[in-house]
C-alpha cells in the first residue's frame, strides 16, 4: 500500500522531531583526562560528579583516560606518561575500569574516588572498589597483562582524533563539541543546563 507524499512527509518530519525532542533531552559529556593531574582531579572532584548527581538520567559521560601520554614503542607497547610511572599505571587501571564497569554510577564514583590519591594506584583501586562493592580483582589484573596496555592505546588514539587536538587536562567535550573549554572546566552544570531541554529543575 502506498501513501500520499504528504503524509509521508509529514511521517518524517515527526520522526525527525522526536528524534530531536530524544537528543535534546539527553547531553553526552566526553573527558579527557590524566590520572596525576591536580586539574582533572579537581574536575572530578567539584564539577563531573556534582553535575552528575544532579541528574544522573539526563547526561551520559565517557572517560578517556590519556591525556598527553606518548606511546613510545609499539612492540612492546609501552608508554611515557607526563607524571611518570605512576600515572601509567592509574591510566591502565582507569582504562579497564572503563572497559569493565557497565553501570555509569559506580564507574564515575570509582574514578572520582581513586584520582584523588594516586600515590599508589593499585592500593587506591583496592580501597575505592571495596568501599563501593566494586569487584577491585579483575580491574587489577586487566590493567597488569597486555590488555591494560591496549585499552590505554585505544584512549590515545580517541585522544588523538579530537579536533582541535588536546593541548590542556582534562578536555571536555559537550554534545561533540569542544568550545567554551574554561566554563565547561569550572561551571559544568550551567553548560549542560544549557543544552538540555527540559531544563532539569536543579538548574540555575
Amino acid at each position: 500500500m502506498f501513501l500520499p507524499r504528504g503524509v509521508l512527509s509529514a511521517f518524517g518530519l515527526a520522526i525527525l522531531f522526536h528524534a530531536q525532542v530524544f537528543a535534546d533531552y539527553i547531553a553526552t559529556v566526553g573527558v579527557y583526562y590524566e590520572t596525576l593531574s591536580p586539574n582533572c582531579s579537581e574536575f572530578f572532584t567539584n564539577q563531573l560528579l556534582p553535575a552528575y548527581r544532579l541528574a544522573p538520567d539526563r547526561f551520559n559521560v565517557t572517560l578517556f583516560p590519556f591525556g598527553k601520554t606518548v606511546i613510545s614503542s609499539t612492540d612492546p607497547l609501552t608508554f611515557i606518561c607526563e607524571h611518570g610511572e605512576k600515572e601509567c599505571e592509574g591510566l591502565k587501571i582507569h582504562s579497564c575500569a572503563v572497559d569493565l564497569i557497565h553501570n555509569q554510577t559506580l564507574l564515575l564514583n570509582l574514578a572520582e574516588c581513586t584520582i584523588r590519591n594516586q600515590t599508589h594506584p593499585e592500593a587506591r583501586l583496592r580501597e575505592c572498589a571495596i568501599r563501593q562493592d566494586i569487584e577491585w580483582r579483575p580491574i587489577a589484573e586487566c590493567a597488569e597483562t597486555s590488555i591494560g596496555g591496549q585499552l590505554l592505546e585505544s584512549n590515545g588514539n580517541k585522544t588523538n582524533e579530537l579536533n582541535p587536538r588536546l593541548t590542556d587536562v582534562p578536555t571536555i567535550t559537550l554534545n561533540g563539541s569542544q568550545d567554551d573549554q574554561s566554563e565547561l572546566r569550572t561551571n559544568l552544570w550551567k553548560e549542560i543546563c544549557d543544552v538540555l531541554q527540559p531544563k532539569p529543575l536543579d538548574c540555575p
